[in-house]
């Protein structure tokens, strides 16, 4: 059970030291610079248990996109869950959790490539439902968990 929790936590924290404190890692997940500037420009929504792109969303990841490409700017995606599952068992939780946070995280990635952005230039990482936004005690607070955050980033 240690063995996981900690293969679970590498898988989070990607590499990055500061993830936990910062929105995008200070390090570039994919080259050796520096990220000077970090914006927030999409929460996109998903149904509980869904990692489906709704239409509205991927009018929002169109325009995402474009701004993407027209800055020369990079993309991160980190795919949230709510903490309610129907099992108990922690691990099993954290399991399922991981699963449909990294579809959620994928799922947003590939509308973005279907709107132009290379591929080399998004990254991805499942977050489970270890950063809410809200405290759970109703299903809008739940609803607000399951999540995608798009995060775009400029390298020095």
């Amino acid at each position: 059970m240690k063995k996981t929790l900690v293969l679970l936590a590498m898988l989070i924290l990607g590499g990055c030291s500061s993830l936990l404190q910062e929105p995008v890692c200070s390090q570039s997940m994919s080259e050796n610079k520096k990220v000077s500037k970090s914006q927030l420009v999409a929460i996109i929504g998903f149904a509980d248990g869904s990692s489906v792109v709704t239409p509205q969303n991927k009018e929002v990841l169109k325009q995402v996109a474009q701004k993407a490409i027209d800055e020369n700017a990079k993309i991160v995606v980190y795919g949230h869950a709510s903490h309610r599952t129907i099992t108990k068992n922690i691990l099993q939780r954290i399991l399922v959790n991981l699963k449909v946070s990294n579809e959620r995280a994928i799922h947003t990635a590939v509308e973005l490539m279907r709107n132009g952005v290379d591929a080399a230039d998004i990254n991805t990482l499942a977050l489970f439902d270890s950063r809410p936004v809200k405290v759970e005690v109703n299903r809008a607070a739940e609803a607000a968990n399951r999540r995608a955050e798009v995060y775009l980033y400029w390298l020095e």
